[in-house]
Formats: structure tokens, sequence, C-alpha cells
């Protein structure tokens, strides 16, 4: 009888561990980064390389259609997204990567989209072009940059920016490192009036993180 009772006991021990784990599986697919990828179909290859990555269903909490039917999103951006345009060491990178800073905040994630996605892309001479839009992205909408940080929680998105900008963001390398944390935190304070005292903070961490990046790539 005792026997029977010990099995019966593992047996319910092995389900409420099992139900346990279902639910925690459930409840982590709730963690929707901003750019998902939802067993997409579509993916992008890279003409140079033939690396191919997976796209995104969604972007900003939209379908991806609202911007390929909007006719206020620049064609340049669509092409990219559709893989018809791949970004290069040319002008029209420039002006692609330029509309991340746009005041239209409903088609912003989408050109974020852009240059997060040419950031990862980036090697060789495609990497003097993201830097600087990047950093006018983080200076111009501080607490929308930190947001979208936050959205990964590996960390990687951040430490990819953030050494683009180190290796080409800013404009005159040549001062030392207190000026460059000084002008970053300033430009950045100044686009954050309501900002709280952790964004703040945050702030000064970002510039930190930059010169250091500097240090590493010296």
């Amino acid at each position: 009888m005792k026997h029977l009772i010990f099995v019966f006991f593992i047996i319910a021990s092995c389900n409420n561990s099992t139900s346990t784990n279902q639910t925690a599986y459930v409840d982590s697919s709730k963690n929707k980064s901003p750019d998902t990828v939802f067993n997409s179909k579509n993916s992008w290859l890279d003409k140079l390389n033939g690396a191919k990555y997976s796209l995104p269903d969604t972007i900003g909490n939209r379908p991806v259609s609202f911007y390929l039917d909007n006719p206020k999103v620049a064609i340049i951006a669509k092409d990219f997204y559709k893989g018809q345009f791949r970004p290069t060491d040319n002008d029209s990178t420039t002006l692609l990567l330029s509309y991340t800073t746009t005041t239209d905040s409903t088609l912003r994630p989408f050109y974020r989209w852009c240059l997060d996605f040419t950031i990862s892309i980036s090697d060789g001479a495609l990497g003097e072009y993201p830097g600087v839009p990047a950093l006018a992205y983080a200076t111009k909408f501080p607490k929308e940059f930190f947001d979208y940080m936050d959205k990964d929680t590996s960390g990687q998105r951040y430490i990819k920016w953030t050494e683009i900008i180190a290796y080409s963001g800013l404009v005159n390398y040549n001062k030392k490192e207190s000026e460059i944390e000084s002008d970053i935190v300033g430009k950045m304070q100044n686009h954050c009036y309501f900002c709280g005292g952790e964004t703040k903070s945050r702030i000064v961490t970002f510039a930190q993180d930059i010169t250091k990046a500097i240090k590493l790539q010296d």
C-alpha cells in the first residue's frame, strides 16, 4: 500500500512540474519586441554575402503592411524591407538613415527599424554610415531610445548601437573623453525636459559607454 502511495505521489509531482513549465512558456511568449517575428515567411537576403535574415511581421506594434501600404513612407525604406535596396557606402544610404529622426511618430518606428537593421548588417565601409543617425536619434528622442533598447532583453542591441556610435557617430574624435561625454549628455538632456532622474542617469551612463567603446576600438 505504501508503495502505491509513493508511486502516485511521484506521478502527481511530475504532472504539476509539467503544468508549471507549460505556464512559464506561455507567459514568456507574451514578451513582444517592438519589431517582432512570429514564424515569419518573409526573409531578407544579403546580396553581398548571401546571408539570410528573418524579417519582422510587426514594427512598432503595427503590421508591416501598415508601412508598406502607406504613401507617406519613403520608397527607399520600403525597398530596403523588400530586399530591393541594399545599404552601401553611398548617398542613398545616407538618405535612408536620415529618416530615423523624423518628427512623425507614426512612421518613425519603421525608419528606426531600417537604421537598426543597417547596424546589424554593417561591416567595412558601411559601418561609416549608421553612427551619426544613431546618435542623432538617441539625442533627439532620449526616452524613446532607451525604451527601444530595453525591448531587447539580451542587451545586444544596446551594445551594437553604442559601438557603431563610437565607431562613426562623432564629429570630433580629438576631444577629451570628458568633453565627448559632456557634449552627448548636454544634447540628450536638452531633449529630455520631463525625464525623471533614472533616465537622466542612464544618459550619463550611455555617454560613458560610448567613450569606453571608443577606447576598445583604438
